[in-house]
């Protein structure tokens, strides 16, 4: 069974979810300016709980997922960040990305225009680059979020194509691996 490695960069540490993380990741998505551009509406605890076991889910069966960031100074709780295999009704009929990693971020307020976020998903493209090896990563905008958009620029997605779904449109970022990316993280095996 795969568990996530611990990645530090030199604000964060990105690790896997644990059952104790329920009350972080609660807050999180049941923050307005979080889901506003994610799921729409805040989720309940029960949702949050599913997402926290889908994450384990994806470690143990594809050996990739999401972490959960910390600020390495203050151990306060930034966001999640990662990559995965949602299966999402969007790209039914895309079948070329069912296979293809999907990056996602969501960070809280409290760390928004410090650069934490993008310094956290260099560190996961990084990190699925050296374990995954060359290949294609994708992430799914909505075209208002104008923040997430100039991250995902800024780690090298560039727009691959406009999909719709429910009375919505939807930006899809593909980037494709450069193992010859400088490093900005330390990998350890979880404990």
């Amino acid at each position: 069974m795969h568990l996530a490695p611990v990645l530090h960069t030199e604000r964060l540490l990105l690790r896997g979810h644990q059952e104790q993380d329920l009350d972080d990741c609660a807050a999180l998505w049941s923050h307005p300016e979080v889901t506003r551009y994610t799921t729409g509406t805040p989720l309940a605890r029960q949702d949050v709980w599913t997402r926290l076991l889908r994450h384990s889910g994806h470690w143990a069966l594809f050996g990739f997922g999401y972490w959960l960031a910390f600020d390495r100074a203050s151990g306060r709780f930034a966001g999640e960040v990662g990559i995965a295999r949602f299966k999402r009704d969007l790209l039914f009929d895309l079948p070329t990305l069912d296979l293809v990693p999907e990056a996602g971020w969501v960070f809280l307020p409290w760390c928004h225009g410090q650069g934490m976020a993008s310094e956290a998903v260099r560190a996961v493209l990084e990190w699925r680059d050296r374990s995954l090896g060359p290949g294609s990563t994708f992430c799914i905008i909505q075209p208002e979020n104008a923040p997430s958009l100039r991250l995902a620029q800024k780690v090298g997605f560039q727009l691959d194509q406009v999909a719709s779904h429910a009375g919505r449109d939807w930006q899809i970022l593909m980037r494709h691996s450069s193992l010859a990316s400088s490093s900005i993280a330390q990998f350890t095996s979880p404990d």
